[in-house]
């Protein structure tokens, strides 16, 4: 038959900016390295969203895009005990017509990152957990905290079925192995009732992920951070305007039964009190709980998929010759 027969091709990535070596990428590493590919699609004048150098956070702080390359470049150990793999990397493409909060969200699903504008920088956290460097006490509070729970468990997932792209399928798009926290599922079974009737299972997308193991590991955060539902608005001095959207923060609080409970800064704003008839001027913080847990991952947690054995086999082909074979005659009379 005619046409073209179809073709696919391996390609790597272009030689991004890497603000550690103050250079070009080198090693395929960097160039599949999640924070540095959201840098490079910031500060693209072809096909990314135009933002100034200056206008970008390079530092190893807390949200730098330095900090963030580190991260993703960290090795963690997989199943066996010994055989390691890069903690974050992201292999996919996309084209000049996506959008870019899309091809921006879907960089950062390989690494369960966030972006923040702040201060007229942008900052990027890769998906691990951070040590606190302020606390929020009793002392400090200006009001009363407002506090928002969700108490019904028909809005959590107690299971995960990750979605990737598989570099061991031809990177065809699959499911790796669904994960079921037992703990979660007990926690959502009302007593006396039968577990199996309360699995809420989520799905996860994964375009840029193309390992089973990686993909596991972020299906885990996806699944535990959901898990953490408690939400607290807090009153507080101007020393908080320090925090940053995406940093964690201690709050310690007598009446919540909080000691140095982590919370994560989901935002920072200005607020005017009446303090005596005089303005005040304080802090309004929007936290989230959060736990190092989230990010932690055992190497004995790996779980293997069921394997898709051998072809069955269809027998052999193979005719065996004839043998003694004899010639005979035989008359044939047409007619009376």
């Amino acid at each position: 038959g005619g046409g073209i027969p179809a073709t696919s091709f391996l390609v790597k990535g272009k030689n991004i900016y890497d603000p550690r070596t103050s250079a070009n990428a080198t090693t395929d590493l960097q160039r599949s390295n999640p924070a540095l590919i959201i840098r490079d699609f910031l500060t693209n004048t072809e096909y990314g969203i135009k933002a100034k150098t200056s206008e970008i956070n390079d530092t190893t702080n807390a949200g730098g895009f330095a900090s963030a390359a580190n991260t993703c470049d960290q090795n963690v150990t997989l199943a066996d005990g010994s055989t390691t793999e890069t903690r974050y990397t992201a292999n996919g493409f996309t084209n000049f017509s996506a959008n870019g909060n899309g091809v921006i969200e879907s960089i950062l699903s390989s690494m369960a990152g966030k972006v923040s504008y702040v201060n007229g920088q942008f900052n990027v956290f890769a998906g691990a957990s951070q040590t606190p460097s302020l606390t929020v006490t009793d002392e400090e509070l200006l009001a009363p905290i407002s506090i928002a729970t969700n108490s019904s468990a028909g809005n959590l997932y107690n299971s995960i079925k990750p979605i990737y792209v598989s570099a061991e399928q031809n990177y065809v798009g699959m499911d790796a192995e669904v994960y079921q926290d037992s703990t979660f599922l007990n926690a959502d079974t009302p007593s006396g009732e039968s577990t199996a009737n309360y699995v809420k299972q989520m799905e996860t997308q994964l375009p840029f992920t193309v390992t089973d193991t990686m993909a596991q590991r972020l299906a885990r955060i996806a699944l535990k951070s959901q898990r953490q539902t408690t939400s607290l608005s807090v009153l507080v001095s101007l020393q908080y305007m320090r925090c940053h959207p995406n940093d964690w923060i201690y709050l310690t609080n007598t009446r919540l039964n909080y000691s140095q409970k982590i919370f994560e800064v989901l935002s920072t704003n200005l607020e005017i009190m009446d303090s005596d008839g005089a303005p005040v001027v304080a802090t309004r913080l929007q936290l989230k709980e959060i736990e190092a847990a989230v990010f932690n991952f055992a190497t004995n947690e790996y779980t293997t998929g069921q394997a898709e054995g051998s072809d069955v086999s269809t027998g052999s082909y193979a005719v065996t010759a004839p043998t003694n074979l004899a010639l005979a005659q035989q008359s044939s009379i047409d007619g009376t």
